[in-house]
């Protein structure tokens, strides 16, 4: 790959997640009226399934331990995350999603694939499964 080739598909992926940052906020303005897009990032992190730890949470937003910290408190107050010590180690904190975290995440995570559709809309299905194809390879190597 020559630094040509590099630099435009490095500025194609920021302008395409740019596009679809900006894209989901406005889908989902009235929703995440009361949220900023940090405390939307950790709602994703976080997740419906198993409780997790901060350091899952940290590790997962690609960030140091303390950071999701004053978030999570900022979740907590606002009824969309539960947090309490550990079974085996009461040391550990666990989050989890409430029910109305549970309930806006579901949301969210419907007007993003609304989104993807839309995006994804003009393209063939051979084409989406090259893309697809292209995308897994790429996840692979990170």
């Amino acid at each position: 790959m020559t630094e040509q080739d590099a630099l435009f598909v490095t500025t194609l992926f920021f302008r395409i997640a740019d596009r679809i940052e900006k894209s989901n906020q406005k889908a989902l303005q009235k929703e995440l009226e009361n949220l900023t897009m940090a405390e939307a990032k950790t709602l994703y992190v976080i997740g419906d399934t198993t409780p997790k730890n901060m350091k899952q949470i940290a590790d997962d937003l690609g960030v140091a331990v303390s950071t999701p910290t004053a978030t999570v408190d900022r979740l907590v107050e606002k009824g969309l995350v539960s947090r309490y010590p550990g079974i085996t180690d009461r040391r550990q904190v666990l989050v989890e999603l409430t029910k109305d975290g549970k309930i806006l995440l579901y949301s969210m995570n419907q007007n993003a694939l609304e989104s993807t559709k839309k995006f994804l809309e003009h393209l063939s299905q051979k084409e989406i499964e090259t893309l697809k194809n292209i995308l897994i390879k790429i996840e692979e190597r990170l």
